[in-house]
């Protein structure tokens, strides 16, 4: 085999070992899927458990439900009302879903929406079951038909649940009594979701929040950065305990933080203490005679210098002169005594 041929191979069989194993790792750990579909798999899930039929999937509910869910991600907002201001009831009417019950209290009709940061179907089902309006949008068992919508923004999900029950269907609708106990039809659907804000920290270091209309504990874990049974445990709740509008949710307990105070050596330098200095004034013996007062003529300093300075060189020249006139008498001695 040629080298070249050689090489061509062992890269095949390298490329086609890097494919396998990424296969292998999808398998193991496979994305789960995030469609209308699985959402409406997930809520029928939730109804059989609870011993419900599951809804059945309608076209026209399909179609409303993604094109509302369309409408919140292109404004980047979660709402319950369209651009022209109509609710979920009006939009299926508009598309030609007949609606059953008293369409001027918006019929026996229900919508649940809900967004967030990589949220699941199953996360978003979880999150609707954490107060009544939403729960029972999953499970009326006055509605009949569902439809859904999903729609993905980077890694931002936006989902709509709409459940109905069609004009012509069966009902187990009992009105509310004399006596004000509700029936059993399906709740109106809300008209609004309040965005979670986060609250600021009391004296005592708790964070309260104050839940407002259609906030969910999911919704409310996600924006505080803690989990869903984290909020249940800090306040005691069951699972099965829902959250309503006005109720205070104790989010965490912040510890203050003690700083030490550190300790820096200072020295203190004492000053060395100083020997007294005793000065002495001598003041002059009263004479009887009086004394003339002399008055001192100053003398200009250039020329005490310029003094000082010639007598000096007046003196070192006459040392030379001194010094020549040894010298030559030394020699004119000696001149004579060879003579």
């Amino acid at each position: 085999m040629k080298k070249s041929n050689l090489i061509f191979s062992l890269l095949t069989i390298f490329i086609l070992g890097i494919f396998s194993a990424s296969a292998a790792a999808s398998a193991l750990n496979p994305r789960p899927a995030v469609d209308a579909y699985t959402l409406i798999d997930e809520v029928n899930a939730l109804r059989t458990a609870n011993g419900l039929p599951p809804y059945a999937i309608n076209a026209t509910l399909m179609s409303v439900a993604q094109a509302h869910t369309q409408y919140q991600a292109n404004t980047g907002t979660v709402t319950h009302y369209s651009a022209d201001g109509s609710r979920p009831s009006q939009r299926a009417l508009a598309a030609g879903y007949p609606v059953a019950g008293d369409l001027s209290l918006g019929g026996f009709f229900s919508e649940n929406i809900q967004a967030g940061t990589n949220l699941t179907p199953a996360q978003a089902v979880t999150a609707w079951q954490g107060d009544a309006p939403h729960l029972l949008t999953m499970l009326s068992p006055n509605l009949t038909e569902v439809g859904a919508g999903v729609v993905t923004v980077g890694n931002y999900v936006y989902y709509t649940l709409d459940a109905a029950l069609p004009t012509g269907g069966t009902i187990a609708y009992t009105p509310s009594g004399g006596d004000g106990t509700p029936g059993t039809g399906a709740l109106p659907t809300l008209d609004w979701i309040v965005p979670v804000v986060t609250s600021t920290p009391n004296e005592n270091g708790q964070v309260v929040h104050e839940v407002k209309v259609g906030q969910s504990l999911w919704g409310i874990a996600d924006i505080y950065g803690t989990t869903v049974q984290e909020l249940r445990n800090i306040n005691g709740m069951s699972a099965e305990e829902s959250i309503f509008p006005g109720e205070m949710i104790l989010v965490r307990i912040l510890i203050p933080t003690v700083v030490e105070p550190t300790l820096t050596a200072t020295a203190t330098i004492e000053p060395s203490p100083t020997a007294p200095v005793f000065t002495e004034t001598s003041i002059p013996a009263p004479t009887s005679d009086a004394t003339l007062a002399v008055k001192e003529i100053p003398v200009d300093e250039g020329l005490k210098k310029k003094f000082v300075g010639d007598s000096s060189l007046l003196a070192v020249m006459a040392i030379i002169l001194v010094a020549l006139f040894m010298a030559g008498l030394v020699t004119w001695l000696s001149g004579r005594e060879r003579d």
